[in-house]
Order: C-alpha cells, then structure tokens, then sequence
C-alpha cells in the first residue's frame, strides 16, 4: 500500500513537472517570436507562435500575435480566418487568462482590417462593429469603420454601373440584324476587338486597384519595380506598399494619380511611414478618412452612437419583459 502510494505521489510530481516544463517552453518560444515581429521578420515569428500553439494550444497570445504576424506578411485571408477562430472560441480562452471584452474587441478590429484589405467591405463593416460593441470608446475603430462604408458605397456603385452597361450591351445584341451575313458580322467584330485593344492600350494599368497607376508605383525603372518594403512584392501589386497597416487607396488621397505627398519631401503618403514627418508612424497615429469631409465623419459616427443607443434600449426592454414573465411564473 504504501509502495502504491509512493508511485502515485511520483507520478503527480512527474505530471507537474512536465506541465512547467511546457509552459516555460512555450513562454520562451511566444518571447522569441515577439523579438523576430519587433524586427519585421514576420516569417521566423510565425514559426515560432505556431511552435508555441503545439506545446499549448490554447495559448491566447501565440494565436492572436499568429493572426498578426500572417497580417503583416500580407496573407489576409489566413489572418482573417485565425481571427475568426479566436473569436469564436473566445470563452476557451478566457478559462485560463485573465480576457476582457477589450481583448474580443482588439480580435474583432484586426479581423476588420483583414477583410478590408481584401476589399470584402461589407463583411469588414459586421467586423468593426462587432469591435465596437465590446469597446464602443475605441477611436480607431470607428474610422476603420467610416472609411469601410465609404468604399462599400464606392464598390456597389462601381458594380451598377457595370450592370448598367452590360444590360446596354445586351440590349444592343438583341437589336442587331440577325439576317446578316457571316462575312459582315466577322468584320464588325474585327472592328470591335481593334477598338477595344485600342481602348485598352489607352488606360492606365492598376493591377493592385489602389487607384495609383502602375507606371507611377513601378518607379523611374520599370524592369526594376520599386518594392518600398521590402516584402518582395513589388508596390504596383502590393495594396500597402509600405506596410504602415494603411491601405495604399487611402493614403494616395483625392487624386491617387498625383498620389499625395504631407511633408513634401518628394516621398508619396503612400511610401512614406511617417507621412507627416512627426516622428510618429503613421500606424500609430489616429488614420483619417480621406475623401470624406470632418461633417460627414462626424454625422457617421453620430450615427453609429445612436444606433448603439438603440440597440441598448432594445436590449433593455427585452430584458425587462423577461423578469416580467419570469415574475409572474413564480408567482
């Protein structure tokens, strides 16, 4: 028995033991991958948070610094879906660290700016509203959000009048003489094609459809394209070419194909981390929401705030109505 004893004992030391061991590891290699991000090598930290994630997969910092790592190497689409994994285990998390709502909210505002870099404006919006349900004070949000509507409103525009004119061109076929002969339908579409070839040749490139020309951000040598952060993608394909987390669209400003130059220090906003010249990167400063006008700004964000208000005072009559009930049962 007391043999039997001994053994258990040993064994429970031996578990706790291994437990530290793992935990200290994973602390170790979480540190080591912070040091890589610290220096831009987001590659070399991703291997290590998910090096952390197989010694504790429930590690809410080696998955969510996982997310941001895969962000700043431009995979979006895997940022957004490790984003929407933390979210939605987000209680399994919170079993063994200390969370809050603000932690869900940073989760939520990441997975915004995830979608919005894939131009997926609509489902960035649920994102950043999502955020600012579990941190409604949170400024930078609220212009992720702003500027998210407003080129949601600038994509369905640009859809109908792509629908507008295929139907035109529809209309136009059905018009057409359909006893023509071969050899007359052969030469217009000849005619056609020469046009359209024509019309292409005449309209600048923009394969990143930041709306800055490919001719501007490939450089003064075009065999060479300029890749401004170094992430070997080159700026006419890159939609943040100097990785400051601020899409290319919004920092070319009204006229992308004069892209705009704060400081005026011959550096475009667009290539350029510290756009101001203030000695803070333009990542950390508050973004501002080009093309919309402070008014405007200001009547989304005052609209945000009442639908906020709205959604309490719905959430509050609810609530109200179920003690009402629940009152009367046990009565």
């Amino acid at each position: 028995m007391l043999f039997k004893m001994k053994n258990i004992v040993l064994f429970i030391l031996f578990a706790f033991f291994i437990s530290d061991l793992v935990a200290q590891t994973e602390r170790k290699v979480i540190r080591e991958g912070n040091e890589f991000y610290n220096k831009n090598e987001f590659a070399k930290a991703e291997t290590n948070y998910i090096k952390a994630l197989n010694a504790n997969e429930n590690s809410f910092e080696a998955k969510y610094n996982l997310g941001n790592s895969l962000y700043k190497q431009k995979k979006y689409a895997q940022a957004d879906s490790i984003f929407s994994q933390i979210a939605s285990e987000f209680g399994k998390y919170t079993e063994n660290e200390d969370l809050s709502k603000t932690d869900l909210a940073k989760v939520y505002h990441n997975k915004g700016n995830s979608l919005l870099m894939q131009k997926q404006y609509a489902q960035s919006i649920k994102a950043y509203k999502e955020a600012l349900k579990r941190n409604p004070n949170d400024e930078k949000t609220r212009y992720n959000l702003a500027y998210a509507q407003k080129k949601l409103v600038e994509q369905q525009k640009q859809q109908q009048q792509k629908n507008e004119g295929g139907d035109e061109n529809s209309e136009n076929k059905n018009d057409k003489d359909k006893d023509k002969d071969k050899e007359k339908k052969d030469d217009k579409n000849n005619k056609d094609n020469k046009d359209k070839k024509s019309e292409g040749d005449n309209k600048e490139e923009d394969q990143d459809s930041d709306g800055i020309p490919d001719k501007t951000e490939k450089g003064n040598n075009p065999s060479k394209p300029r890749d401004t952060d170094k992430d070997g993608k080159p700026d006419f394909q890159d939609q943040d070419a100097d990785n400051d987390d601020v899409p290319d669209s919004q920092e070319a400003g009204e006229n992308p194909k004069n892209p705009k130059d704060t400081d005026k220090d011959g550096v475009p906003d667009y290539r350029d981390t510290d756009s101001d010249n203030d000695g803070v990167p333009d990542n950390k400063e508050k973004p501002v929401v080009q093309g919309i006008s402070k008014e405007d700004a200001k009547r989304i964000l005052e609209a945000l705030e009442n639908d906020e208000k709205d959604l309490q005072k719905k959430l509050k009559e609810q609530n109200a109505k179920k003690a009402k009930v629940k009152t009367e049962k046990d009565w």
